[in-house]
């Protein structure tokens, strides 16, 4: 989804973030675990006697946990969760396939186990770098600095696991690590492809959100005057330090000693860095619009009060 941020005399347009983040999450190659994972879960969880079962085999096993998760696709956060809970239960469902005659190779093979080891590890990762990235009134440069961390980190995982170094994977740790810092590199490959028109902007970025951290001569000639200027001000350099960045360009950069740093400003603050807050809005909207608020009775009206 294309997103807009609107000045005066510039547009500029940037695809959501978030939904840029799930696409890279999605390039891991190892579709064999998800495959073999999911299939092993709709056996279990689709047919209403496997589940009981299941569950009671769980009780009497005194398991960690007295069930699997779904996996949706559309929900894709829901990944790490499931298949953490899937690897902590995998003994279980290995025994209890062999019990139904439905056995499946993959649980009893050490090469297949490490795959989804690293799958849990890398699906966690993904997911606190997503739930970073939503919130409302988050800028797009410090969305964009949080996307930078993240392929700064799959750098140093990638060297980390060339030498079976799984400080940063304590699942892969239980297996025997051999491949994974060729996937690192594949998904640090896709986040380079996937915000390669954010790089592009990162000057006008910089210029937006540290203002007193760029050389002026580095920056464009219609910014040059103004940013020396900014610079030299003392009290507003003051003001930057201990002002949160939106009130600091609406309240101290004012159009008549900074013009083009002002549009600049209220350019990129004006830019939304991903769709959440219009999620949010539906998502709110569907609870006011619910079967509850669609019957006037006593009982709902009162309800409705609360």
């Amino acid at each position: 989804m294309t997103l807009r941020g609107l000045a005066a005399d510039a547009l500029v347009l940037c695809l959501c973030i978030i939904h840029q983040q799930n696409l890279c999450a999605k390039s891991i190659q190892l579709r064999n675990v998800m495959s073999t994972v999911v299939k092993c879960i709709n056996f279990i969880k689709s047919r209403s006697l496997n589940s009981r079962l299941f569950k009671n085999f769980l009780e009497v096993l005194d398991a960690d946990h007295c069930n699997l998760i779904y996996y949706c696709e559309v929900r894709w956060l829901s990944r790490s969760d499931m298949l953490t809970r899937f690897y902590s239960l995998r003994s279980e469902v290995c025994q209890f396939m062999d019990m139904q005659a439905n056995p499946v190779d993959e649980l009893s093979n050490s090469q297949w186990l490490c795959d989804l080891a690293f799958m849990v590890d890398i699906s966690k990762h993904h997911n606190e770098l997503n739930m970073q990235l939503q919130g409302p009134n988050q800028l797009l440069h410090v969305m964009f600095a949080r996307v930078k961390s993240f392929e700064t980190k799959l750098q140093l995982w990638k060297v980390q696991l060339q030498n079976n170094d799984t400080t940063h994977f304590p699942i892969l740790q239980e297996q025997k690590p051999s491949k994974y810092a060729r996937e690192c590199e594949k998904i640090s490959e896709v986040f380079t492809e996937k915000f390669q028109d954010m790089k592009i902007k990162q000057l006008e970025l910089d210029i937006f959100a540290t203002p007193f951290n760029v050389t002026a001569a580095a920056v464009p000639s219609k910014f040059q005057l103004e940013i020396i200027q900014l610079q030299s001000d003392d009290t507003l350099k003051a003001m930057y330090l201990n002002t949160p960045l939106a009130d600091f360009y609406q309240r101290y950069i004012n159009a008549d000693d900074f013009p083009i740093l002002r549009k600049h400003g209220l350019k990129f603050l004006s830019l939304f860095g991903s769709t959440y807050c219009c999620e949010q809005f539906f998502s709110k909207l569907n609870l006011t619009k619910s079967r509850f608020r669609s019957r006037l009775t006593d009982e709902t009206l009162k309800w409705n009060c609360e």
